[in-house]
């Protein structure tokens, strides 16, 4: 007998990542909306980061203009994992308009007895009950 989780892997809408925005591509892209040298961006991210750990590292959380927010989570070991939340106005900037690619897109918004029917059609020998 099959797993829910199992049948949530493989029919379960999923998007499909696409190429990562790497360094160059970011700063490049900061200095066509800027005008802003690479020089200086490059040094404004730079001292945000050093701001940002220092803050984190002293138990501070961080909240930066656009939203986005960094808080340190205190571990039992003693070390400090940091969880990032982008905030409710970028969340819906994103959804706003997205532009995704998805895997399993007619997936999106059915009920989990309809995709266990959907599962079970797929699977007869391997049901879910």
């Amino acid at each position: 007998m099959a797993e829910k989780i199992q049948m949530w892997r493989e029919l379960g809408p999923q998007i499909v990542p696409g190429s990562p925005l790497d360094p160059e591509e970011f700063i490049e892209t900061l200095i066509e909306t800027t005008g802003q040298s690479e020089g200086a961006l490059v040094g404004v991210l730079a001292e945000v980061d050093t701001i940002i750990v220092r803050a984190l590292r002293s138990g501070r959380r961080v909240k930066l203009p656009n939203g986005l927010r960094f808080r340190p989570i205190g571990k039992k070991d003693g070390s400090i994992r940091t969880k990032i939340d982008y905030g409710v106005r970028m969340n819906r900037r994103v959804n706003n308009n997205p532009r995704a690619e998805w895997k399993n897109s007619k997936n999106i918004d059915i009920s989990e007895d309809e995709m266990i029917a959907q599962w079970n059609e797929l699977h007869p020998d391997d049901p879910i009950t």
